[in-house]
């Protein structure tokens, strides 16, 4: 995968969520400055896992999601990222899996930021509805995980659901970055 300079780096995300796109593309461009030109496109795959994924199932989201993207494009580089649930001391946290997967089969994985959850939305999640719909709901919104996601209702666009996603791509990213120094 080690690109020369000049040469594009092709990046599918297994999804065409603006938001996590874009998360990707921040990532690639601040890790790698101008060694190397980034393309990153979306690619609707299906992740295999519940609309609320919740514990392992995260990840299995995330990994799929990568798979497929690498498997149905021409990409050096595949990034699936899944949005879900864990419970954790008694509590409930947001967090989102994040894998990445080159043309060898090597993978990187890592988790954004977690947050932990109002109790308000977890009765409704328990309900059997999913965290992004009950958030709409109550927010008035539409499609806000497409948008600044809960955690920027929550810290008021302080921390937005890209930037949650930018870290956890750039973590996973990590494990292959050595072969551009």
């Amino acid at each position: 995968m080690t690109k020369d300079i000049g040469e594009k780096l092709r990046v599918a995300v297994g999804s065409k969520n603006p938001v996590k796109v874009e998360a990707v593309r921040e990532a690639l461009v601040e890790m790698l400055g101008d060694k190397v030109k980034v393309e990153v496109f979306g690619v609707d795959v299906t992740s295999g896992v519940g609309e609320q994924p919740f514990d392992d199932e995260i990840a299995k989201g995330a990994i799929n999601r990568a798979r497929k993207a690498l498997a149905t494009t021409n990409a050096d580089l595949a990034v699936g990222i899944e949005g879900g649930i864990v419970k954790f001391h008694d509590k409930f946290y947001n967090l989102g899996f994040v894998a990445v997967i080159n043309k060898k089969g090597e993978m990187g994985t890592a988790t954004s930021g977690w947050f932990e959850l109002p109790a308000k939305l977890i009765e409704e999640i328990k309900k059997g509805k999913s965290l992004g719909d009950v958030v709409d709901i109550l927010m008035g919104e539409n499609e806000l995980s497409k948008k600044e996601g809960l955690i920027g209702v929550l810290t008021r666009g302080a921390v937005t659901r890209k930037d949650l996603y930018k870290h956890g791509v750039m973590l996973a990213l990590s494990k292959f970055l050595e072969e551009f120094l």
